[in-house]
């Protein structure tokens, strides 16, 4: 099967992240109206002995999930596109995450300003809350 057969139905190819993104993923985003989502598919090279996500993995995957929700929000309310950065990643570990399992961030972003914006949002594996994430993003400069 390949890959984008094991993407659930409305997820694109995710357009935002770097090079560091681009070697973990390929990651999948689907934008609601007061969501962002960024999913994958969860793979062994993501899991640690025990045949779960890597409690990093975990972390990036908020990071990148928080951080591309700021960003779609950000020109959903018509700014331009600037580098983000983040500030602080706050994490709470609630349950493992099986290999295989379709694996994604949950973003909403309550408050968008113009130097600092606000995330949070649910990690679910398969549906099922993982982690829960917040982060606070620096607005840096613009992007070409």
């Amino acid at each position: 099967m390949g890959e984008a057969e094991e993407v659930p139905e409305g997820f694109v190819p995710a357009t935002h992240g770097g090079p560091y993104a681009r070697e973990l993923g390929p990651f999948w985003s689907k934008v609601e109206e007061a969501q962002v989502v960024l999913g994958l598919r969860l793979r062994h090279r993501h899991c640690n002995s025990a045949g779960a996500a890597h409690g990093g993995f975990i972390a990036t995957l908020a990071d990148l999930g928080l951080i591309h929700a700021a960003s779609v929000m950000r020109e959903r309310a018509g700014w331009p596109r600037h580098f983000l950065t983040t500030v602080t990643l706050n994490i709470d570990y609630a349950a493992p995450a099986r290999e295989g399992c379709w694996l994604e961030m949950r973003a909403e972003v309550p408050r968008l300003g113009r130097t600092l914006c606000f995330t949070e949002g649910a990690i679910l594996a398969d549906g099922r809350r993982v982690a829960r994430a917040s982060a606070v993003m620096a607005v840096l400069g613009p992007r070409a």
